[in-house]
């Protein structure tokens, strides 16, 4: 039996990554975190808005079942120079049967949404969704009831041991975030397995996919893809990694397997892996010119409970907030075997970084959304103990039970292995995640990140706007909000089309609007140079068809038709 002990988790919670009840299912706790009424704002100037409470209500209910798939043209005009598609990947089918539910989110089946904007002569653009046709869901289907493991938690037969004892093989979701390569080549990525490659225009499923022989049975044994990567502009590179069980002792060790595929003709262009003492959880990564970067926060790994059946993966995973350090890891890029840097931190954790890159005098940048200690959803999950007898989103109290976190940078000295300082990036947003640049800064000096933030500017509460943050002066220069009862996905930057620009945030940003109330959601664009002024784009979807959603990204250029076959295979 092969134990996978150092796991990448599948996104952050305060992405307001949950699910809200399907209405087939049973009474829901009475915990509930009372909705603030009345909702009060501030304004720090004509681009920033604060306001205190939001309606916890909406927001629970903004993880309803997707029960539909579909492909239709949208009744809104968009700019002429966005052009391209827009690709979002996130869990949204948590209810299984009227009485078995995915406890967690983070084990729910992944969907992709698309939206396809036209060209110069075509201000129109053209919606879809479809689930990802893994063998778990598949099945799941069939027998309408949970078939195998979460990682985070969700068990079958209601949890009882004897029918989980031994089992370590969890299902691929495929839920977490999309990789575009090539000229029509589309991934969906779960960091516990391999990619699915999914059809660009249909988003009808493929293929478990080995990704050019980064899945592979070699010496480094490597069997996943995280779902997090980065794209060097400079050498049109696609940086990824995994993280392994250590081959001596799997629950005290672990290796990192870095790899790099050429962008456009999709070959692997080496992996190599390193072993590492400890745990770690590595959802994210960051990459200079010179380094993969990665946070090692002090967790440790319980193992008997997973194996006997009585937990899942990640609540057997406890961070240690007595810990002096954690470190920081520095891989030399290239195929190489060059000895990975090393650098003692402050103790922190961290889901998502925003971009790294090499200063003049060689030091390494490093930005990250950081918290103080262990925000992994099962800590803020209450103390009910045992089999959840109801999904771990109800009832949550923000304030209470989610630690504050900030856009935080740090500088690394790689010739001393030295932490040279760090400074807060965000004091004006209390929660703040989903970090977005412009991707030609990446792994470059850069000005701006639009990040997901919440109403209050004091008070941890879900994700419901934008912030256009300067990181060069860590101030926060527009925020934007929707409706107390509206939250929204995360925003993926646009470049504008056919024109080069020195200008960063010459752009726009792409993202939904979720209003459950109605059961409805929007799609609604921005300038991305003042997001602070509302969309200067919108257009309603058909019904409920993006919950909370996980990660995307937009591919320039990438504008398929929508024929008559492309509508037919939806009717099929």
């Amino acid at each position: 039996m092969r134990i996978h002990p150092f796991f990448t988790v599948a996104a952050l919670p305060s992405a307001a990554a949950f699910v809200a009840r399907n209405k087939k299912a049973s009474p829901r706790s009475s915990t509930l975190h009372a909705t603030t009424i009345p909702f009060e704002e501030t304004r720090a100037s004509d681009t920033i808005v604060h306001r205190e409470g939001y309606d916890a209500m909406a927001w629970e209910k903004g993880f309803q079942n997707v029960e539909s798939e579909a492909c239709y043209e949208l009744d809104g005009e968009f700019p002429a120079d966005l052009v391209g598609t827009f690709f979002q990947n996130g869990h949204a089918k948590f209810y299984i049967s009227d009485d078995e539910f995915h406890v967690h989110p983070f084990d729910a089946d992944g969907m992709i949404q698309a939206v396809t904007f036209g060209n110069k002569n075509n201000s129109k653009a053209w919606f879809r969704n479809r689930y990802i046709q893994t063998p778990g869901y598949l099945q799941e289907l069939k027998e309408n009831k949970v078939c195998k493991r979460g990682v985070f938690g969700t068990a079958r037969n209601k949890g009882k041991w004897w029918s989980n004892i031994f089992d370590v093989d969890f299902k691929n979701v495929a839920n977490t975030h999309v990789l575009f390569m090539g000229d029509d080549e589309l991934y969906a990525l779960w960091e516990a397995g391999a990619p699915f490659q999914i059809d660009p225009t249909t988003l009808e499923t493929v293929e478990e996919s080995t990704l050019y022989g980064a899945i592979n049975d070699g010496e480094i044994a490597n069997n996943r893809y995280a779902a997090h990567y980065k794209i060097d502009p400079i050498r049109q590179q696609v940086c990824g990694f995994s993280i392994l069980p250590g081959d001596k002792d799997p629950a005290n060790t672990h290796k990192i397997c870095v790899m790099e595929h050429d962008r456009k003709d999709k070959r692997l262009l080496y992996q190599k892996a390193y072993p590492f003492d400890g745990l770690g959880v590595a959802h994210d990564c960051a990459v200079t010119e010179n380094y993969f970067i990665f946070l090692q926060a002090p967790f440790e790994f319980k193992p008997i409970p997973l194996i006997l059946g009585l937990k899942g993966a990640a609540e057997s995973i406890v961070f240690d907030e007595e810990a002096e350090f954690g470190k920081l890891i520095l891989i030399p890029r290239g195929d190489n075997h060059k000895e990975p840097i090393v650098i003692d931190v402050p103790t922190y954790f961290s889901f998502h970084t925003s971009n790294s890159f090499e200063d003049e005098d060689g030091n390494v940048i490093l930005d990250m959304v950081v918290a103080k200690s262990d925000y992994s959803m099962l800590a803020m999950a209450g103390e009910e103990t045992g089999y959840r007898k109801r999904p771990v989103w109800e009832g949550m109290n923000w304030a209470k039970d989610v630690p504050a976190n900030e856009l935080l940078r740090v500088t690394l000295d790689p010739k001393t292995s030295k932490l040279v300082s760090e400074v807060s990036l965000s004091p004006d947003c209390a929660t703040i995640e989903f970090p977005v640049i412009n991707p030609s800064k990446m792994s470059q000096p850069y000005k701006y990140a639009y990040c997901a933030t919440a109403a209050s500017a004091t008070e941890m509460s879900p994700l419901q706007g934008i912030a256009k943050i300067d990181v060069e002066t860590g101030t926060l220069l527009e925020k934007w909000l929707p409706e107390p009862d509206q939250y929204i996905t995360e925003v993926a930057f646009c470049p504008k089309a056919g024109q080069a620009t020195d200008k960063e945030d010459d752009g726009y940003l792409v993202t939904y609007l979720l209003d459950s109330n109605k059961k409805s959601n929007e799609l609604i664009v921005f300038d991305a140079a003042s997001p602070g002024k509302g969309p200067i784009g919108r257009a309603s979807l058909q019904g409920w068809c993006v919950n909370h959603s996980l990660h995307g990204t937009f591919v320039p250029g990438f504008t398929p038709e929508l024929t008559n076959e492309v509508k037919a295979s939806f009717d099929s």
